[in-house]
């Protein structure tokens, strides 16, 4: 199939294929639109809120493929990448334009992923978290090119079965479900050292400000930190839970 313009022989201007899918695509989601969905029955519902989940894989696929490619859009404006054409004229912040082209870049380098994105199979929220996982491997010295595309294999079947939450937490240890009796050592002692450099960095401090009330400034591990919020919410407010048993409002 020729990408190049189709000749519009009648004499007027040619017609680019790109755009002219485009132009049909646009002109069906305004028919869409212009349907009221309350009318649909349960199961219509359902079924057009999975295909519209796949369409917007796609779209983002698509979208992100020409970001990857968009480097003569930065040249011609001279901007550091196409971020700063996308603040000017699509007006999207610089810091969410960048995350995007920096992601399109990253998802160019994993075929797998890549394809799942387009396919519709994986969405653009996976499709990101798969990047980060594999760019981890990518800077792990004992990880080998095998270990990078198996994980890859992986992290993309796992997407088809688990939420984005649930993906991020397998990438994190991704290696240990590629080769377990080579990463589980090295698994462990990161996390010890995780523990051991949380603990260098907490601390608790408590001063007294001589009118019945303290001051307390500290830092704990998160999962500490829980339950002292709970203890110190229960022992800050019994004045308020008094007056609340009571039926009446306590004052702000």
């Amino acid at each position: 199939m020729s990408l190049e313009p189709e000749i519009n022989h009648w004499g007027t201007n040619p017609v680019d294929p790109i755009d002219a899918e485009l132009a049909a695509l646009e002109s069906s989601l305004d028919n869409l639109l212009a349907r009221d969905p309350a009318y649909w029955r349960t199961s219509q519902k359902k079924d057009r809120l999975k295909r519209l989940e796949i369409i917007q894989a796609k779209q983002a696929a698509l979208k992100l493929r020409i970001l990857a490619a968009a480097g003569d859009i930065a040249e011609e404006t001279g901007a550091k990448d196409v971020s700063g054409w996308m603040l000017t004229e699509l007006l999207v912040d610089k810091k969410i334009g960048r995350a995007e082209v920096k992601f399109a870049a990253a998802l160019a380098k994993y075929e797998l992923a890549a394809a799942g994105l387009a396919e519709g199979v994986v969405s653009q929220d996976k499709a990101r978290v798969i990047t980060k996982a594999l760019e981890a491997v990518e800077a792990d010295p004992t990880a080998s090119r095998e270990d990078l595309a198996y994980a890859e294999k992986l992290l993309v079947d796992y997407a088809t079965r688990l939420t984005a939450d649930d993906l991020k937490n397998i990438g994190k240890r991704i290696l240990v479900e590629v080769d377990p009796e080579r990463f589980e050592a090295a698994e462990a002692k990161a996390l010890q050292r995780e523990e051991e450099q949380a603990q260098r960095r907490t601390f608790f401090q408590s001063r007294a400000n001589g009118d019945g009330t303290v001051d307390i400034h500290a830092r704990v591990s998160y999962a500490v930190g829980m339950r002292l919020r709970t203890l110190l919410d229960s022992l800050a407010q019994p004045r308020k839970l008094s007056v609340e048993d009571r039926g009446r409002k306590a004052p702000l």
